[in-house]
């Protein structure tokens, strides 16, 4: 028998009335999407700014196959005393955000901008604790282009989305074809660092449809369960594997680039499997994978349509991947 998405609609439909105006998700059960809805003012073809879904979906993924190649070593050094697994696990010492396209004066806006970071002094050493940094992967994006000599938007075209047939990119993108952010801001990253990068950068930026972002989970999926699958795997087992394990930092959920449900209070909901992995963007989007059971949830809101004052997306979050669950689950019995 098939699983009961109803009462996952239902709460889809609701959230479109008082969490976010336009809203679609998709559901990987088994390493194939078995749910896919778009409500509110989305179709399911709407592109939506994925926020710090970047952080996991591009420069995570392009530090998988850098590694992998041995083009980069996750030991390396790339500020005096941190290291690239430091900005992977949110470790590094960096503070969690600033507003440094406040302090832009040069035209080279991207290269003073990450010489501002390179001079923000650590708050703690790096190790020794995990907070949440966007300069962290504003850093980590750089990196990544050095070592490379491609700006990070050609880099992700060339390594992961033409690879997969992904309609996703860095902006901007047509504005007819975006929900809308705040401000009705549409096409262009919501983040004022982002803007400040030319929209090209490691912590934000991209923009998709769910579908897009679905396909690149599953290409994820297949490789750590090390399985064929309808979409191509850009790395080994091995890699995956190793990045979804989390890292060594006391009291930390993360593992390298994603994070794991808290013990409490998550937004991945009660019941999903704390061994799981997920991410979360500041438009309301987010996602979770259970690697062992090759399932994922991709959730695409614009919750900062009208103000990012609404937070009722942390209220419906969990109460969506519970319904989920509940649906997946109630299938197996």
């Amino acid at each position: 028998m098939p699983a009961d998405f109803q009462p996952v609609e239902r709460l889809l439909r609701e959230a479109a009335s008082k969490v976010a105006p336009a809203l679609q998700a998709v559901v990987v059960d088994d390493f194939s999407e078995s749910f896919a809805r778009a409500v509110g003012d989305a179709t399911a073809d709407t592109w939506f700014d994925l926020a710090s879904l970047t952080k996991p979906l591009c420069t995570t993924t392009l530090t998988m196959l850098l590694c992998e190649r041995g083009q980069l070593l996750l030991d390396e050094e790339v500020r005096a005393g941190v290291r690239v697994h430091h900005l992977l696990s949110h470790s590094s010492g960096l503070p969690a955000w600033q507003p440094l396209y406040q302090q832009l004066n040069s035209s080279d806006r991207r290269r003073e901008m990450i010489d501002l970071i390179l001079q923000t002094p650590l708050e703690c050493a790096p190790g020794e604790k995990s907070v949440y940094s966007d300069l962290g992967f504003l850093l980590l994006g750089d990196f990544l282009e050095r070592k490379t000599s491609k700006r990070l938007d050609a880099l992700f075209a060339k390594e992961i989305a033409d690879p997969l047939g992904l309609e996703m990119r860095f902006g901007p993108i047509e504005a007819a074809l975006c929900a809308p952010t705040e401000n009705d801001l549409r096409g262009s990253v919501h983040d004022e660092n982002a803007q400040a990068m030319a929209g090209v950068a490691g912590h934000a930026g991209l923009f998709a449809p769910a579908h897009a972002v679905s396909r690149l989970l599953r290409s994820l999926l297949a490789s750590f369960a090390d399985r064929k699958s309808d979409v191509s795997r850009l790395v080994s087992p091995e890699t995956v594997r190793r990045f979804f394990t989390p890292c060594k930092v006391l009291h930390s959920t993360w593992c390298l680039g994603w994070d794991r449900p808290s013990p409490m209070g998550s937004q991945a909901g009660d019941r999903w499997p704390k061994t799981g992995v997920g991410h979360l963007g500041f438009t309301g989007c987010s996602l979770w994978l259970d690697p062992a059971r090759g399932r994922a949830v991709a959730l695409l809101s614009n919750r900062v349509c009208p103000s990012r004052a609404n937070n009722e997306i942390k209220n419906f979050r969990p109460r969506f991947h519970d319904a989920v669950l509940a649906a997946l689950d109630s299938h197996l019995t």
